[in-house]
């Protein structure tokens, strides 16, 4: 596998302080996805599979995933998992 060095400051985004709150939902995103019932509620749950005492699979929430949008327009997935925070982007260069 290839390491290659991408410098996100050439790309438009910025860090920005959490302050402690979940990221906020993209608005165009929470039009279309009916997140009117929860102000944080992720785009895209990130769940673990546990087994509960009848052995039954039970799924414990862990995290989950915010779209964003750059102010030079391009797509991006905020990714929460506890305390450990991500930024995913699409692999579209080629």
């Amino acid at each position: 596998m290839k390491n290659v060095e991408v410098k996100l400051e050439d790309e438009g985004f910025e860090d920005v302080e959490s302050g402690g709150k979940e990221p906020e939902p993209n608005p165009s995103a929470a039009a279309g996805s009916g997140a009117g019932s929860g102000a944080n509620r992720p785009d895209i749950r990130i769940v673990q599979t546990d087994k509960d005492r009848e052995g039954k699979s039970v799924y414990l929430n862990v995290g989950g995933m915010w779209k964003n949008i750059s102010k030079n327009g391009k797509e991006f997935y905020v990714v929460r998992i506890g305390q450990l925070k991500l930024l995913a982007f699409p692999n579209d260069r080629k």
